[in-house]
């Protein structure tokens, strides 16, 4: 394996399509290049379009976590029209916010990470499972992998809390600029609860115990997949008349000390990007797509603050808030966001008590105010930021900056490596069966969502993953993995 070039494309159990490409050296991983392979044209698609059309155009974007974009593109209206939120509107948009964060959670780790550790029953949609390094007795396999059609179960409890409020899922139409259309009756509020309770013990009795077991066999994914310490959140879950409270604080750290972060310190970057870079933007001319680029190796667009990459996520989340004294390894993002699961659910049943019966929560106001604005909150995945420029109410430029793009970024104009490149390098693979369960392992603790969008399709086949300034090829031998 020494000296090999290796790309492992697709990476599966995530949504998107998402390839990595690594150089080993001694056993160990040199260089890494994770590489976003489809292109996702949102940006366009909002051009010309009434501003209002965003809440609901926006969540096309993924059908896994589609309220946060509608969450985002709300705040962002708010802003813009100048609207005030009543307490309820605000304990409802949580509540349903909170709901799909669950759904999220569960079904990542019980979906996406769970068949990286456990043993699956030779069936579909199990196929050829990677069993190179699995360590759980027969007893406890056999009681986490059974727990695996409860967790299907349990997203689809998140999700119907959702949809009582939020009217269907994904692509809820409810939670709107101005509040929530969705009248909060007692009846919806009594049978939330009821799920609610459901999802709670699921939690507690199953995903943390099952968690905890995990991070005790495989302790050594606390060392595996380390990045710098370099966090950021933009907070979570609004209150106020003008979404001006955050219940769980945002901030940024890079040295232990927390500040709040400034939006003005946010870059994206095209250089590595299949995009036309003639003056590096990622407006205009800079979001032409450009699949044939030579350097660059993937869609999504490097995203700094401060001129440096930052991860994002729950363990960012739990790190800034003081909820988690941990590192920054592959075990401790899987660990943070079971945790974070558990606060969630104790909060919704909190929100939900709260909440009081009545009309839908909702005043609009439909005069513009602003002609361009910014918003951002957290979503499952992290910070998530849309901003927008307006003529009258048609959008003339509108930028989404998803938290995949901050931890899949490529490197950035100084060379700079992304998250997930960071957390590959330096990753040992002690026999060369291990090489897909190690990178696995690495890659989907991010939990990424590669945008679903347009594809550009060509003839050519693209440049493979290229970074000519940022390693060196130690060979032209090349292993693929499907």
């Amino acid at each position: 394996m020494n000296g090999k070039r290796v790309v492992f494309s697709p990476v599966t159990r995530l949504s998107g399509l998402l390839s990595v490409e690594v150089f080993l050296d001694k056993g160990k991983v040199a260089e890494a290049n994770v590489s976003g392979t489809m292109f996702r044209g949102y940006e366009w698609i909002m051009r010309g379009r009434q501003l209002t059309d965003a809440v609901y155009m926006t969540q096309r974007i993924c059908g896994i976590c589609s309220l946060a974009h509608g969450a985002v593109s709300s705040y962002l209206l708010d802003k813009i029209f100048d609207n005030e939120l009543t307490a309820n509107a605000q304990y409802l948009r949580n509540i349903m916010y909170a709901a799909d964060f669950l759904q999220n959670h569960i079904r990542h780790f019980y979906l996406f990470s769970l068949p990286d550790f456990v043993r699956m029953p030779p069936r579909p949609p199990f196929h050829r499972q990677d069993v190179a390094d699995l360590r759980l007795s027969s007893h406890d396999n056999l009681r986490l992998a059974g727990h695996y059609a409860k967790a299907v179960k349990a997203a689809q409890q998140s999700h119907e809390i959702l949809t009582l409020f939020g009217g269907k899922v994904p692509h809820q139409h409810s939670f709107l600029h101005g509040g929530v259309a969705t009248a909060p009756t007692a009846d919806k509020v009594n049978r939330a609860l009821a799920l609610c309770g459901e999802i709670s013990a699921f939690v507690r009795n199953a995903m943390m115990p099952d968690t905890e077991l995990i991070a005790g066999v495989y302790s050594d994914y606390f060392n595996i997949g380390v990045t710098p310490r370099r966090l950021l959140s933009f907070g979570l879950f609004k209150f106020g008349a003008k979404n001006e409270r955050l219940w769980w604080p945002s901030g940024v750290t890079d040295d232990g000390q927390i500040s709040v972060p400034d939006l003005q310190q946010i870059s994206e970057h095209i250089g590595r990007s299949w995009f036309e870079d003639a003056d590096n933007s990622v407006d205009g001319p800079g979001q032409k797509p450009a699949p044939q680029k030579p350097g660059a190796y993937t869609w999504v667009k490097s995203v700094t603050y401060a001129g440096r990459h930052f991860q994002v996520g729950p363990l960012a989340r739990l790190i800034i808030t003081g909820q988690y004294q941990g590192g920054t390894s592959t075990m401790d993002r899987i660990y943070a966001r079971s945790l974070e699961t558990l606060f969630l659910s104790e909060l919704l049943s909190e929100w939900l008590k709260r909440l009081e019966p009545g009309p839908p929560p909702i005043h609009q106001k439909h005069q513009p105010v602003l002609s361009e604005a910014t918003a951002a909150t957290d979503s499952m995945r992290g910070a998530l930021l849309h901003s927008a420029r307006i003529s009258g109410d048609t959008v003339t430029a509108y930028n989404i900056i998803t938290p995949t793009a901050w931890n899949f970024s490529p490197k950035s104009a100084k060379g700079e490596r992304g998250p997930a490149e960071s957390a590959l390098v330096g990753a040992e693979i002690s026999k060369p069966d291990m090489l897909f369960t190690v990178l696995g392992r690495i890659v989907r603790s991010f939990d990424p969502c590669i945008p679903c969008a347009t594809h550009v399709l060509s003839p050519m086949k693209p440049p493979s993953p290229v970074d000519m300034e940022q390693r060196n090829r130690p060979s032209q031998s090349s292993t693929f993995c499907t």
